[in-house]
């Protein structure tokens, strides 16, 4: 899923550095020291490396547990997030499916409280678990289905 995500926007920075560069040496003299595409060539081989390996990292640095009383997430390869919320402070749980996530069969949780800046999200989850495990987090909020 985040592989195509990164995909996408490597093409839109590819294509505009391969317009750039043919704009640049339409008219006139070439003002360019190298072949147009060139720099595009060069790019889209970094960006091919980079939309390969680091979606794989930052899903391989995502962890989520259900401890005894709270939902406990970490994340992130630079800046390292780990985040604890209390079960009864859950207000609110989603099961999220964008196109791309339907066709790779899979979900996000999305988990809502009180504070707009304690909503976690929960991704890259099949979708035969989400329901499970949303329904854990319910049981364990003490709300079940009423949430």
């Amino acid at each position: 899923m985040w592989t195509v995500g990164w995909g996408l926007v490597a093409l839109i920075f590819l294509a505009g550095t391969l317009l750039t560069e043919v704009l640049i040496s339409l008219p006139g003299p070439p003002r360019l020291p190298w072949p147009v595409g060139a720099a595009s060539g060069v790019l889209a081989a970094a960006a091919a490396a980079l939309v390969w390996k680091l979606p794989r990292l930052a899903f391989g640095a995502w962890r989520y547990e259900l401890t005894d009383s709270t939902l406990e997430l970490r994340r992130g390869l630079v800046v390292r997030t780990h985040s604890a919320i209390p079960y009864f402070r859950v207000q609110h749980i989603d099961i999220t499916r964008s196109p791309v996530e339907r066709a790779l069969g899979l979900s996000q949780l999305v988990v809502r409280t009180a504070a707009a800046t304690t909503d976690a999200r929960i991704p890259g989850i099949a979708a035969a678990d989400a329901e499970g495990l949303r329904d854990v987090v319910l049981a364990r909020s003490g709300r079940g289905d009423a949430v």
